[in-house]
């Protein structure tokens, strides 16, 4: 009897030593499953932690694959891992390869591997629209943030089928409606000595300030 007292006691020991509790399930959920994507960046705004990609299919055909971006958790590289670069390096244009998972509904960037290019990075450019016309694919902006070309009036180039079109705060792209006196954004490259616009960002107008005019009504009195 005593013998058995031992044991019991032993086995008790041992479950409180490991800390395993007979019986008890681990509460640990599977990691989220990697997904993998290769494509073009086509826009990115880095304050607001968004990305949008043209991903590749074997078909030939593309799709738009939105991203989120942070400074901590999306770690940016080049091809051989070598490079120690982060989502301010990256560029509309640039041809890159996406791991991700599931964060809620959206798909958080957590590496972004960037490949090698011949072709000239995009550059941005922001301002008003002064004249667009669509037809032949021009429009004329009014810099005022561009390095150097603030206030200049520059000359655009757009292929009405491919330049995406989107709307602050919705990032969905949206019918070219661009007209004169919207502020935009601009990501192109330049080519041949013209610019060709790739993406455009349309912000809604700034309210007009308000003027408020106060009345002041002066009372003489006359005394007797």
């Amino acid at each position: 009897m005593l013998g058995h007292k031992s044991l019991v006691v032993g086995v008790l020991g041992a479950w409180l030593c490991s800390g395993v509790v007979p019986g008890a399930v681990s509460a640990a959920e599977p990691a989220a499953p990697v997904r993998q994507a290769a494509g073009e960046i086509v826009w990115l705004d880095t304050q607001l932690g968004k990305l949008q990609l043209y991903t590749d299919h074997s078909q030939g055909t593309r799709a738009t694959a939105e991203y989120s971006i942070t400074e901590h958790e999306t770690r940016v590289t080049d091809q051989l891992d070598q490079q120690f670069l982060a989502i301010t390096d990256l560029r509309a244009g640039q041809h890159v390869t996406i791991e991700s998972r599931a964060r809620g509904e959206e798909q958080l960037a957590t590496k972004i591997t960037v490949e090698p290019s011949s072709a000239p990075l995009f550059q941005r450019a922001e301002g008003t629209v002064e004249s667009i016309s669509v037809n032949p694919g021009t429009f004329t902006l009014k810099e005022t943030a561009s390095p150097g070309a603030v206030g200049m009036v520059s000359v655009f180039v757009f292929d009405p089928k491919d330049i995406v079109v989107m709307e602050s705060p919705s990032l969905q792209p949206v019918r070219l409606e661009v007209q004169p006196g919207d502020f935009v954004k601009v990501d192109y490259v330049v080519s041949d000595g013209r610019r060709y616009a790739r993406s455009m960002m349309r912000y809604a107008a700034l309210p007009a300030p308000t003027t408020t005019t106060t009345t002041t009504t002066s009372t003489t009195t006359t005394s007797q």
